[in-house]
C-alpha cells in the first residue's frame, strides 16, 4: 500500500543517484546502493572525482583536472586532510548526557584525561563536509563561499559549528550550512538538533571570524564581490544584516547515514527537525538525506582508497 507521504515524493535521475524530495527534504538515493564492496568504491570514484575534489580545493568548479606537477601535489596535500590521524579532547562537562552517549557510538573513542573524551573527530567529519560541498554544488547549484577544509577552526566549531558556506544567486541569499556522518539517521537528527539549538551563536561567530575577516577577503568569492566594502563597515552580523539589506538566509543541513534505507521514513524523520527563522530572517531550510548502509565499512573504504590515491599523486610527482 502506497502512503499518503510516497504519493508525494518526486524523484528524479541525477547522475549516479535517484534523489527523491519532499518540501525542500531531499534523500540521494546511490542507483547501485548495497552492503557490497562495489557500492563504497563506487561512491568514493564520484565523490573523489580528480575534477571533483581540484575543483574543490581551488574553489574553481571550471577547473579540471590535468596531470601536472602542481595538480598532483595539490591533490597530494588535499587527500592528505581526510586521512589525519589526531584525536580531539572534548570536555563532556560541556556536553550534554545524550550526545556524549551518541560520541560514543559514532566515534572512536579513547581514555582520556578525567572528564574527558579523546575522540576520533576531525577525518570523519571532513569527509562529511566535503560531500556536503559536492551536492550543494553540482545539485542545487550554489556557489561555495569559502571550502571550510581551508579554515582552521578550534574545536567546537568543528563539531557544531558551520560546515559550509554558499551564496544562491537565484535567491541572493546566503547560506549556513550543517553536515553530519553518522550510524544511523536517528543519531544525526539528535546531532543536527543539538546544533541548530544554539546556531544564531554560530552565525555570528562565522561572521566575525570569516565573513569579515580581512585576511580571507579575496578568498570569500562572489561574498566579497557582493558585500565585502558592506562588511568591513559593520561590526557585527546584526549591523551587516540591516546595511546590506539582507532579509533572509539559507540553512542547509545534510546527514549521510547507515541503516534506514526505506524513503518514507527517511522523509518522515526529516521532518522532525524544527525550522525557525533566525536572526530575525525568513530562514529556507534544505534538508538533505545521503544513505551510506554502513558507516563503519564506507570510511574505512573511503580512509583506503584515500589513502591509495594520495600514494598515486605522490608516485606520478616524483617521477616528473
Amino acid at each position: 500500500m502506497v502512503g499518503a507521504m510516497e504519493e508525494k515524493i518526486v524523484v528524479e535521475d541525477y547522475e549516479n543517484f535517484k534523489v527523491y524530495s519532499l518540501d525542500k527534504k531531499y534523500s540521494f538515493f546511490h542507483i547501485e546502493i548495497n552492503d557490497d564492496l562495489a557500492f563504497y568504491d563506487k561512491m568514493f570514484e564520484y565523490f573523489f572525482d580528480e575534477h571533483k575534489l581540484i575543483g574543490y580545493t581551488e574553489n574553481n568548479s571550471d577547473i579540471k583536472f590535468t596531470p601536472t606537477i602542481k595538480n598532483f601535489v595539490t591533490l597530494y596535500k588535499a587527500l592528505s586532510n581526510y586521512i589525519d590521524d589526531l584525536y580531539d579532547n572534548v570536555d563532556i562537562k560541556e556536553i550534554d548526557t545524550e550526545v556524549v552517549k551518541i560520541l560514543k557510538e559514532e566515534y572512536e573513542v579513547n581514555d582520556g584525561d578525567e572528564g574527558c573524551l579523546k575522540v576520533r573527530l576531525d577525518k570523519m567529519g571532513k569527509i562529511g563536509e566535503y560531500m556536503f560541498y559536492c551536492i550543494l554544488k553540482s545539485y542545487f547549484g550554489f556557489d561555495c563561499i569559502i571550502p571550510k577544509v581551508q579554515l582552521t577552526t578550534n574545536r567546537n566549531m568543528s563539531v557544531y559549528g558551520i560546515d559550509a558556506l554558499f551564496y544562491c544567486k537565484d535567491k541572493d541569499m546566503i547560506l549556513f550550512g550543517e553536515s553530519k556522518l553518522s550510524n544511523t539517521l536517528e543519531n544525526g537528527i539528535v546531532l543536527i538538533k543539538k546544533s541548530l539549538s544554539s546556531y544564531e551563536n554560530s552565525l555570528k561567530n562565522e561572521y566575525v571570524f570569516t565573513l569579515s575577516n580581512r585576511t580571507l577577503k579575496d578568498k570569500l568569492n562572489m561574498f566579497d564581490y557582493k558585500y565585502g566594502n558592506i562588511s568591513e563597515q559593520c561590526i557585527d552580523i546584526e549591523d551587516f544584516i540591516k546595511k546590506a539589506n539582507i532579509d533572509k538566509i539559507g540553512i542547509p543541513v545534510f546527514i549521510a547515514h547507515g541503516s534506514e534505507n526505506k524513503i518514507e521514513d527517511i522523509m518522515k524523520n526529516l521532518n522532525r527537525i524544527s525550522e525557525k527563522n533566525l536572526l530575525g530572517l525568513n530562514t529556507i531550510y534544505y534538508f538533505i538525506s545521503l544513505p551510506i548502509i554502513n558507516k563503519s565499512k564506507f570510511i574505512s573504504v573511503f580512509t583506503r582508497n584515500i589513502k591509495e590515491r594520495r600514494d598515486k599523486y605522490e608516485s606520478e610527482y616524483r617521477k616528473m
